[in-house]
Parts: structure tokens; sequence; C-alpha cells
């Protein structure tokens, strides 16, 4: 990243710009100690969403789901 003084990134912000739009960074510094950096924003989303319910109805949940497990009961247990 290239450090560059506050006064010639007022002076020349465009510039900075611009090549911020094409990927590079840049910090500003103030009397050499850096306040800010200018880099390329972030893009939006492609507006790609996924389907909902895609699946719907390929998978089901038994009743006993959450019921406790027998062999986990006489491990933990000692039974």
């Amino acid at each position: 990243m290239t450090t560059i003084k506050l006064s010639e990134a007022k002076a020349h912000l465009g510039r900075y710009a611009h090549k911020a739009a094409q990927g590079q960074k840049f910090i500003i510094a103030d009397r050499n100690k850096p306040v800010a950096v200018i880099g390329p924003a972030p893009q939006p989303d492609s507006g790609i969403r996924p389907k909902i319910g895609l699946m719907a109805g390929q998978a089901t949940i038994p009743d006993d789901f959450d019921a406790p497990l027998k062999s986990f009961e006489g491990d933990f247990y000692g039974e």
C-alpha cells in the first residue's frame, strides 16, 4: 500500500479515486500519521438468490428425533 500526504490526497482526489477503482489501496497520512485508507468499494451482489423450498418433501424428520438414545443412557447412567 502506498502512503500519500493528506494535502496530496486533497489536491488529486480524483486521480486516487480512479486508481482505487482499479484495485489499488492508499494510506492517507496527516503529519506522517496514518488517518485513513482509500481503496476499492465493495461490489454489489449479483442478485442471485437461492430458491426457497427447492428441496421441499425430499427429507423427513422422524417423530422420535429428540427421544433419548437407549445406548447413551446405559453408558451415561451405568445401566
